[in-house]
């Protein structure tokens, strides 16, 4: 690993302890942020302030211990990298679900499925890449943002608020906050850009103070708040609903192809000689974000998974350093017995909701598209992606056609999630028929050479859209084999070289 000198601490350097603290502080409350998605959860099924409160202060205590988790580098579990957890949008329309189907408990027992989903499929990684190509892997992630979207933006837009006297203000809140947060994210600098999420969260919330959109007794409770005080999980219980497997399983498949994609942009930030993903701590790593979301279920959250953002702010302050995760890990801790604090994600009104949902489904939307497109799309790439993402919407804009058949068939069929990836799989099994190719090249012993070897892989490889990386490794292997043979003249007659992909 060659350290970049961008960095001013590496993975394994040590900040000094003022900054390390500082560094730990700006992270607890960047990962502070999601914590809006419990709140979202809870008033969805019905929970109590108090209940809110203590699900908010438990939910950080799950994100420290998840965090790190994560910043562990020896053993079976951990990336060793800053990769620290947020309560995940790829889990809220699977969870929506839950809490129609069986309240709470049925959040929390699905959750904790999820994760031993995540924990599961680690182990079979090296096994499984080929069925998750770039095509079904960003599709994934554009599903989990057009999820997200979507709910936002009905709260952004006021939809249930049309015909109240206060839906204009509203219109304005929700405009106000995504505006702000897109033009710090913009045109913004320094520390303005790197927060521009939490301040747009701030000015909207001025704003609907003003507007007079905090309810009397979201505002009495956040008054009445203790400044200090133990959670109490008097609400926790369990539940398992077999309907929500498929649902459940789908979001689990999407956190574990987010984590190899957040690790795999740790090793590219903290190794300037990168070449390719390194296996080990990309399974670790997806082992630690399982384990985590287990906790969060039990701890009586909601599904969590490493998320992109605080890897961006770590590359773009230059301090990469897994000590941060314990720094942040220790003020979560403090944070999670401050109810005051966890108070404020109380009083946050349904535009300011929206508008962050809004604001971080565009990212993930257009993630995914990038995903997509990082590898040529061919025909059969073509129809995975635009069927699947069609079939995944229609269960959104034609919900009750999808409720028409079998019992059984709502297992597969209860979320956008499901019924998109779902499709992506049988599509992208079915196209794998016929996928393999295959070129065989004659030689003279004469022209048998590396450059004329190189040449005609390089030819085939552009006429196949294989990747340069891939295109690069099989010249490299192929000339080494080549050089051997013939040091060994075991090289007789007129030699052929297959090549199939």
């Amino acid at each position: 690993m060659t350290r970049p000198e961008d960095l001013l601490y590496a993975v394994d350097e040590r900040p000094p302890w003022p900054r390390l603290l500082f560094l730990g502080l700006q992270h607890a409350m960047l990962l502070s942020v999601n914590l809006v998605l419990i709140v979202i959860i809870f008033r969805r099924a019905g929970a109590t302030d108090a209940a809110t409160l203590s699900a908010l202060s438990l939910g950080m205590i799950a994100l420290a211990i998840s965090t790190v988790l994560q910043s562990i580098r020896k053993g079976p579990v951990g990336s060793g990298y800053l990769a620290p957890p947020v309560f995940s949008a790829i889990y809220i329309g699977p969870t929506v679900l839950a809490v129609g189907a069986g309240g709470l408990p049925a959040v929390f027992g699905m959750t904790m499925f999820a994760g031993l989903v995540e924990i599961g499929l680690a182990r079979l990684l090296r096994k499984l890449r080929a069925l998750f190509p770039p095509a079904i892997s960003g599709l994934i992630v554009v599903i989990v943002g057009l999820q997200l979207g979507i709910i936002g933006i009905g709260d952004l837009l006021g939809v249930e608020h049309v015909h109240r006297p206060a839906f204009h203000y509203h219109l304005m809140v929700g405009g106000l906050t995504l505006a702000t947060m897109c033009a710090l994210s913009v045109w913004g600098r320094g520390v303005a850009r790197l927060i521009c999420s939490l301040l747009g969260v701030v000015i909207g919330m001025l704003a609907s103070i003003a507007a007079g959109l905090v309810p009397a007794d979201s505002m009495r409770s956040f008054l009445d708040a203790p400044i200090l005080a133990v959670p109490e999980p008097h609400y926790l219980s369990y539940d398992f609903q077999f309907r929500l497997i498929p649902a459940f399983l789908m979001a689990g498949t999407a956190a574990m192809l987010r984590t190899v994609g957040v690790i795999t942009t740790c090793q590219k930030i903290n190794d300037l000689d990168w070449k390719r993903p390194e296996l080990k701590s990309i399974q670790t790593g997806i082992v630690a974000d399982g384990i985590g979301c287990v906790i969060g279920g039990l701890l009586g959250a909601i599904g969590m998974n490493s998320g992109v953002g605080p890897v961006g702010v770590a590359k773009a302050t230059g301090a990469t350093s897994r000590y941060i995760a314990f720094s942040c890990a220790a003020i979560l801790v403090i944070f999670a017995f401050i109810p005051k604090y966890t108070a404020l994600f109380l009083i946050m009104p349904q535009p300011v909701i929206g508008a962050l949902m809004v604001f971080t489904a565009s990212f993930m939307i257009a993630g995914g598209i990038q995903i997509i497109v990082s590898r040529s799309i061919d025909s059969r790439a073509t129809y995975v992606v635009g069927v699947s993402l069609l079939l995944g919407l229609s269960r959104e804009i034609f919900p009750a056609y999808f409720k028409l058949g079998a019992p059984l068939l709502h297992q597969f069929t209860g979320s956008m999630m499901s019924v998109g990836v779902l499709s992506a799989f049988l599509l992208n099994f079915v196209f794998r028929i016929g996928a393999t190719r295959s070129a065989t090249f004659e030689f003279e012993d004469s022209d048998m050479t590396a450059a004329e070897i190189e040449r005609l892989l390089r030819a085939r490889g552009r006429v196949w859209s294989i990747p340069s990386d891939v295109i690069d490794r099989a010249v490299g292997s192929t000339e080494q084999v080549m050089q051997h043979l013939a040091d060994a003249d075991l090289i007789v007659g007129s030699p052929s070289l297959t090549m199939t992909y």
